[in-house]
């Protein structure tokens, strides 16, 4: 009897053995698969170099008991990107911590929920002000709060402040709660620093997500240490609150005939019962508000870091912009969006690093609601979706010298700026492309502008900048380094 139980137990085994290396039919290419493990875990952009190499644009492969596809080029993610078969993100408890595994927010949420909160999001953050002029006021406001803040640093080697995270996050913060922080404010700079301890451990949370195995396997007390949750939880409970003090805020002064930012009319929304309002919650609200909060933090503040170590590393570059602000804009004033067409380069510069830099190299994963065909290949429902951002834009068909640093490809023969969307991705492209595009652009431009007029960033003596990317899940962060800033005569 025992001898029938192991040879039963063994004919299961290799059919399961079997059946997890059989490829699906029609399916692309991709590594072999191994029982449990998947095929391969993907950390980094050089592995996607190889596996592009030997399979082509579309490869897949197995992350635990994920199927994932990758796409490393750009027509193939524009196509993709554009149709609602890829419009929705992998339905994963982990990612809505914050409302106890229940969907939530905008970032990461599905179908008519998401739909109408990102319909919500884009028509009240334009109206409020995103992308137009009269935003102006605000930014600059930031901007020379920063050269301020900066100034009182300069004059030798300096360490990057992060409190150029907080002059990002003031900008749509006023427009999403009315308010804004202080640099040295002891409350921002604790949230700040929960923030960044949910970011750089989400993908740890995810985990039983791929592999759901583990928590079956491990003792709950390692489970727990290993995803760090006494840690996470606590953070949670601690951003749960900030969220729920901010919208109790608004609730008790909403004036209904006049409400003034993106949390007012959401509770004006969601009191009405409107159509769009159909999903609408305390709970989403403040998934939504920590969606917008992440996106100003870890976006454009860290795209500002990155051009001042570019301006580092290559004077030449920085002098030419330097010279082409103070022939446009008087020292006594800083740029505003009125200079923008009088810049060209320091546009060029900005979207050369937003290019060369990739922040997100990886893009943010898309899954499949229903099965579809791309590029001669099926894609079952379910199956994870990677557009490679950074394989766009190190594509030698768009970009000559791919790996090399050339803000003149961004200009034309006169000098004009002209602006590549072929091959050129930052924000994504599609239904799920960045909600905040045209306010991240702006904003890199006017902060950029200001800083660049006033000050001189070098290389620390005897020392170079370190232009690697700091090694974070699906992130290429800057490092923390000094720079050697001096205020300009």
């Amino acid at each position: 009897m025992l001898l029938e139980g192991v040879i039963l137990l063994l004919l299961l085994v290799l059919v399961w053995l079997y059946s997890s290396n059989t490829r699906q039919e029609g399916v692309p290419p991709g590594p072999r698969r191994y029982p449990i493990i998947g095929s391969r875990f993907i950390t980094s952009l050089q592995q996607i170099r190889e596996l592009r190499t030997r399979y082509g644009d579309i490869f897949s492969c197995h992350m635990g008991s994920y199927r994932t596809v990758y796409l490393c080029n750009y027509k193939l993610i524009k196509e993709a990107f554009a149709k609602m078969e890829f419009s929705d993100r992998p339905r994963w408890r982990s990612f809505h911590f914050m409302t106890n595994g229940e969907e939530a927010g905008v970032g990461v949420s599905n179908g008519q929920r998401w739909i109408n909160a990102r319909r919500f999001l884009l028509s009240n953050l334009r109206d409020l002000g995103m992308g137009k002029s009269f935003l102006d006021e605000a930014i600059l406001h930031e901007a020379q709060v920063l050269v301020d803040e900066f100034k009182s640093k300069a004059g030798g080697h300096v360490r990057l402040p992060n409190y150029t995270n907080i002059t990002v996050v003031n900008i749509i913060w006023q427009m999403v709660a009315s308010c804004r922080f202080n640099l040295h404010d002891d409350e921002v700079i604790k949230f700040m620093k929960i923030f960044s301890t949910i970011h750089d451990n989400l993908m740890l949370l995810c985990l039983p997500e791929i592999f759901p195995w583990v928590k079956y396997i491990l003792p709950d007390f390692v489970y727990r240490k290993l995803l760090k949750l006494d840690a996470f939880e606590e953070v949670t409970e601690a951003s749960v609150k900030v969220m729920k003090r901010t919208v109790d805020s608004h609730r008790a002064n909403l004036d209904f005939s006049n409400p003034r930012d993106v949390i007012d009319k959401y509770l004006v929304e969601m009191s009405k019962k409107t159509d769009i309002a159909e999903y609408f919650s305390e709970p989403d609200l403040m998934k939504i508000i920590m969606d917008l909060y992440g996106a100003g933090f870890e976006t454009t503040s860290k795209m500002l870091q990155w051009i001042l170590l570019y301006m580092a590393k290559y004077p030449e570059v920085q002098a030419r912009a330097q010279q082409q602000i103070d022939d446009v804009v008087s020292r006594d004033t800083l740029p505003t969006n009125q200079h923008k067409s009088r810049l060209p380069y320091v546009e060029a510069i900005i979207h050369e690093v937003l290019r060369i830099v990739s922040f997100a190299p990886l893009g943010v994963m898309h899954s499949t609601n229903r099965d579809v065909h791309l590029g001669g290949y099926l894609l079952p429902k379910d199956t994870l979706v990677f557009g490679v951002i950074a394989a766009c834009h190190e594509d030698p068909q768009h970009w000559a010298d791919p790996h090399e640093f050339q803000p003149d490809r961004f200009l034309d023969a006169e000098g004009r700026f002209v602006f590549q969307r072929e091959g050129f991705l930052p924000f994504s492209v599609g239904r799920r492309s960045c909600l905040g595009e045209s306010l991240a652009k702006m904003e890199l431009l006017l902060f950029t502008s200001a800083l660049l007029q006033n000050f001189n960033f070098a290389s620390p003596e005897g020392g170079e900048v370190d232009l690697r990317p700091k090694p974070v899940a699906l992130i290429n962060n800057p490092r923390e380094q000094d720079l050697l800033i001096t205020v300009r005569k």
